[in-house]
């Protein structure tokens, strides 16, 4: 059980890290989440039979780092919606501009 714990909380404390530096962040969450229950359990069976926690620090680690980037991200990350005006100024602009070179074009047969 031991074992198993220690692996799937590498796996997802990896899955985490990976998401939060992805523009999936808030994804990172979940697998953050899950890393920690297992490192948690692998660190409890470990301190139970007095065996080394080494692996288990590296899991605990990337799990903060993720946490904490992803955190980080959802804080500090501003989505803007552009000002539409501007926008359809823009286009309406552009598809003058295209009328009048196709009025500008001189069709010879």
């Amino acid at each position: 059980m031991k074992k198993a714990s220690i692996i799937l909380g590498l796996i997802f404390a990896i899955i985490a890290v990976i998401l939060a530096v992805l523009p999936l962040y808030k994804l990172a969450f979940i697998p953050g989440v899950l890393a920690f229950i297992f490192g948690l359990i692998a660190f409890l069976k470990a301190k139970k039979d007095a065996q080394s926690t080494h692996l288990i620090q590296v899991v605990f680690l990337l799990t903060i780092i993720s946490l904490t980037l992803a955190t980080y991200k959802a804080i500090y990350s501003v989505s803007e919606v552009g000002d539409t005006k501007e926008l359809e100024q823009t286009e309406q602009k552009r598809k003058e501009e295209a009328k009048e070179e196709l009025e500008d074009i001189i069709i010879t047969d």
